[in-house]
Order: structure tokens, then sequence, then C-alpha cells
């Protein structure tokens, strides 16, 4: 049997989605793929780098200037050119991954023939941003609009599922769930928790609450900034470490600087050594305003580090309140400050992290994320 032309799109080649697509590519089985790649580097150079490995794997890789905003001119252009290069490629599958590249790629595909069949994931719909009523409902009626070209919808979590079916984006039997996985042996480390701080130049002495994310308005980094500060006014012993980069990071400084607290909130800047940043925490925190299915969250959980997570789709999904980690209100630093209370002093929260650690090494391994795409991509070439 000759190997399926898969043909991947994607725009936000940053964070998640960058992570995800890497991940499809260079651990789909060869000899039953044959892969394309179209992406954009504008939001990130640095994907050039991703480039020559997915180059040295045998993928073929277009670079296609697809803005994130919605821009007619420039949509255009590479709409044009979209539809030529799979006119050239003659994918069997079209996969769009995130809004942009998966509108893009479902909109291309209408000119084909014969036509592919389409798969979306969107991790994270757009209309999950806290955005203008405008807007929302702008992004809300595009979905629906790309859902009727859509053979298979891909969700993270159930969570994502359930707001496409609220908001009407495609039926049920036409979505697929299946979980992000990460590469759990990585994060085992069996590492020194000073030897990990004086790696980072942090205090080895601290009580060291964390967090990996973007800095940008989704992942609601401020809100832990003030509540990580409130904290360390009451023990000064509580520090905050924050591995990630964005645009908010001026901002995020002048917080820290406005509460008092800039000695105790370290902001790292982007990390390579994600496990032996977590082997240096005493309690991870994601307080995200919207998420898709987080890898930060399964990486932390794999690391066996205690959680506390916003109760929003997608988080939802990997932690339970009192089960997992602790849950609360997106948004709300006062809630995470008694969490971040709470979770320093309560002995039982080593006993929740064991129950995250073993439910992520159970259900969210790449091994298991592979393999449910290899079902579907089949499924959909056999029907």
């Amino acid at each position: 049997m000759s190997p399926i032309r898969l043909l991947h799109v994607l725009e936000a080649t940053v964070g998640g989605t960058r992570r995800h697509l890497l991940d499809l590519c260079l651990n789909l089985p060869r000899d039953r793929f044959q892969q394309y790649v179209v992406c954009s580097t504008l939001r990130d150079e640095r994907f050039l780098d991703d480039v020559q490995a997915l180059d040295a794997a045998g993928i073929q890789v277009m670079d296609l200037p697809m803005r994130r905003e919605i821009s007619p001119l420039s949509d255009g252009r590479c709409l044009r050119q979209l539809r030529i290069a799979m006119a050239a490629w003659q994918p069997q599958i079209v996969h769009g991954h995130s809004s942009k590249g998966g509108f893009l790629a479902r909109l291309a595909v209408r000119s084909l023939r014969p036509r592919p069949r389409t798969v979306y994931n969107p991790h994270g719909f757009a209309f999950q941003m806290r955005t203008s009523a405008l807007k929302r409902g702008l992004y809300v009626a595009l979905e629906r609009l790309a859902g009727r070209w859509t053979d298979v919808l891909v969700a993270g979590c159930d969570g994502q599922k359930q707001l496409a079916l609220q908001h009407h984006v495609v039926p049920d039997e036409r979505i697929a769930i299946i979980p992000n996985g990460i590469r759990v042996d990585e994060f085992r480390v069996a590492a020194d928790r000073e030897a990990c701080r004086r790696a980072l130049g942090l205090p080895t002495e601290a009580t060291l609450v964390g967090t990996v994310a973007a800095l940008t308005p989704q992942k609601g980094v401020a809100q832990l900034v003030r509540a990580a500060a409130a904290v360390h006014r009451e023990r000064p012993r509580v520090h905050l470490a924050v591995a990630g980069h964005g645009p908010l990071l001026p901002q995020l400084r002048r917080l820290a600087e406005s509460l008092q607290a800039s000695e105790a909130i370290h902001f790292l800047g982007q990390r390579d050594d994600v496990p032996q940043f977590l082997a240096a925490l005493d309690v991870f925190v994601l307080p995200s305003l919207w998420e898709g299915l987080p890898y930060a969250l399964l990486e932390a959980g794999a690391a066996g580090v205690p959680v506390i997570a916003t109760a929003i789709p997608g988080n939802v999904d990997v932690i339970e309140h009192e089960r997992t980690g602790l849950l609360v209100a997106p948004g709300d630093h006062l809630e995470l400050t008694l969490a971040l209370f709470r979770a320093l002093d309560d002995p039982q929260m080593p006993r929740l992290a064991e129950a995250l650690r073993e439910r992520v090494e159970r259900d969210y391994s790449l091994e298991r994320m592979i393999a449910g795409h290899v079902r579907m991509y089949e499924g959909l070439v056999q029907a």
C-alpha cells in the first residue's frame, strides 16, 4: 500500500501548536505517511531551525507568510499559493492547525479535484479569547462556515469538544478526541533540587513557585505575579520563577516593581531545560484565561510537581479539584493567592501530585497521541 499523502497547514508556529506539529511530523510512521508542511515563520523566525529538522526527515516544507490577524489582501495571496502547492502535491488529507491555517487550508481544498479529506485541530478556538462581542461573533461565524468543509475536527480534550458542540461548529459524529501527548520519561528527572536552582540562578533556600508560559494576555501571568507578591509579603522565603518570553515582559517587570516584589520574582526567558526547571519547583501554577490542552500542565504532572490551574476547558480535563491538583477561577488573583497559601501548607499536596503523575503517564503519552492520529487518518482514507 502506498503511503498516505498528508499535508499540514499552520500559521501559528509558536508554543504548543508548533510543538504539536513537530511531534506529529517527526513521529508518524514514515512508511505509512508522506508528509508535507505549509507554515509561516512570521511569528518566530526560530521555526527555521525546525524546518531543517523536517527537511532532514524527508518532509517537504513551504514557507508561506500567513498573518495571524484577518488581512484580506494577504490572506488572498496565501490562499492562491496554497492552492498551487496542493495541486502540485495532491494530498489525500489536508490537516489545518489553529484558526488561520485551519481556515485557509479548508477553503483551499474546495477548489481541488479530487477533493482531499479535511482535518482541523483548533488548538483552542479563537472565540475563547477575551475580546469584544463583535469579534467573538465573527470568529464563531467563521468557525461554523469552515465547519461545513470539515470531515474531522480533532479536539484535544472533552472540554474542546463541548465548546465545538455548544457553538455548532460541527456535529458530534465529526469530532475525534485525541489528547496531546508528551514524552513522559523526559520529565522523570532524578535531579538535585538545589543544583537545578543554582543552574537557573535561583535562590537555593527559597520556597519556589513557578510557571512555564508565553508572556501574552492568554496566559494570565499578571494574576500570578500579583498572587506571588502577596504571598511573598507574608512569607519572604516564597519566590516566583517564570520560564517563557513574550510581549508582556516589560509590563510584568513593572508590575513586580510596583508591588515591591521584583527581588522575589524571576523572569528566566525561554528555556530549553524545562524538565530541570520543573525539578526545581515546589508548586507549579498555570493561570491561563483560555487553553486547548496545555503541554505545560502535562509536563508539570509528569514531573510530579503539585499543581494549581485555572478552571477552564483543557485544564479541567486534566486537573480534578482536590484529587490531582487545585483549581481556581481564571483572572482572580485573590483566589489564586489563597490557593498558593494552601498548596504551600497542605500535607496532602504530594499525594495529589502523585495522582496527577499517574494520570499523565496513563492518558497523555506521545505514543498514545500518535496512535490516535494514525487511526483517524487511515480511517479517513479508507472511508
